[in-house]
């Protein structure tokens, strides 16, 4: 049973201009793929999925090389979820980050899937507001919304 995940992004504040600077899914569940409906393609995305137990990540930063953080999304259990992580070091990738919400490496990433929550925000530390809120919960049709303040 596959799904999909309608990813907008939008950008509130002015002060800095944040980009779309690598995308990732993982291999379970058939896995899945990233779609750019329209340029620019960091303001809407769809991930398609093969199925529950797979996801996907964005990971953003600003034109400057600063802030990072990324936003990682799927289906456990036949239900979404949604993680935020800010603070980001360079060498911190959807590659190297994914596989830690399947593995033991990092605890914290695996609860973040089980929780299932459907919404998030956090405060980065240069106090922008970071928010991901699933808009469409059921189906297999999903849409997220991400909101970098």
């Amino acid at each position: 049973m596959s799904y999909s995940i309608k990813v907008r992004v939008y950008q509130t504040n002015t002060n800095a201009f944040f980009t779309l600077v690598e995308s990732g899914c993982w291999h379970y569940a058939s896995g899945g793929t990233w779609d750019c409906s329209s340029p620019p393609c960091s303001s809407s995305l769809t991930l398609s999925m093969g199925g529950s137990g797979t996801s996907g990540m964005l990971r953003f930063r600003t034109e400057q090389g600063k802030e990072a953080f990324f936003v990682a999304m799927g289906v456990h259990n036949y239900k979404p979820w949604v993680d935020v992580v800010t603070g980001l070091a360079n060498d911190v990738t959807c590659v190297s980050a994914l596989p830690e919400y399947y593995n033991d490496v990092n605890p914290v990433r695996c609860k973040a899937r089980e929780a299932q929550r459907t919404s998030q925000t956090i405060l980065n530390a240069d106090h922008r507001k970071i928010s991901a809120n699933y808009c469409v919960t059921e189906g297999k049709e999903l849409q997220l919304n991400i909101v970098i303040g």
